[in-house]
């Protein structure tokens, strides 16, 4: 136990979603597994330690003697696009879920998290009657019903300040964009 004052624990990475090429990653690896097992088995029929026909050697037997063919040109044509979109998806950036917070520590304030608190930020809101909030990348959309019968630019505005408001403490302060669809 050491003494002294309370180190802060490191940052926290930033939230990211998903990586897609994960998913192809792991389907690519059972593709390499399943042909390994095709090797092996063809390996132990060579070496005599079991008996069968070997699977390669059948599968260019069914081949032999056949020309070309132009739907080859289709399926190869298929194969690289699907390459090219593997290749896409393995090197494009990850998203981000969530907006870091000014703080010593590791603190983010996820997207949803983000709506919830825009929504309850415009609620409390004089004239508002209800809200609801959208936050994705660097945008937050506040749609709200206001008391009066059309749309109260006013109101916007006044909801917009205190949004701003409250979203100070954030690293980067999405663009907001709030839209009064009046109480009828």
């Amino acid at each position: 136990m050491s003494s002294g004052s309370p180190q802060a624990p490191p940052a926290a990475k930033d939230p990211r979603a998903f990586a897609r090429v994960a998913v192809l990653g792991v389907l690519w690896s059972l593709i390499l597994v399943g042909l390994a097992g095709v090797g092996g088995h063809d390996v132990l029929v060579y070496i005599g330690a079991i008996t069968g026909p070997a699977w390669i050697e059948q599968g260019l037997g069914w081949t032999d003697g056949v020309g070309p063919q132009y739907w080859w040109v289709i399926v190869a044509v298929v194969a690289a696009l699907l390459g090219l979109l593997v290749a896409y998806v393995a090197v494009r950036p990850r998203r981000y879920l969530g907006t870091r917070v000014r703080a010593d520590t590791g603190v983010f304030l996820l997207d949803r998290g983000l709506g919830r608190l825009a929504a309850a930020t415009a609620e409390d809101c004089d004239g508002v009657d209800s809200a609801h909030a959208t936050a994705r990348a660097s945008t937050l959309s506040v749609r709200i019903r206001g008391l009066s019968v059309g749309r109260d630019r006013a109101l916007e505005e006044r909801v917009a300040a205190a949004l701003e408001e409250r979203l100070r403490p954030l690293q980067a302060v999405p663009r907001i964009k709030v839209r009064d669809t009046g109480k009828g």
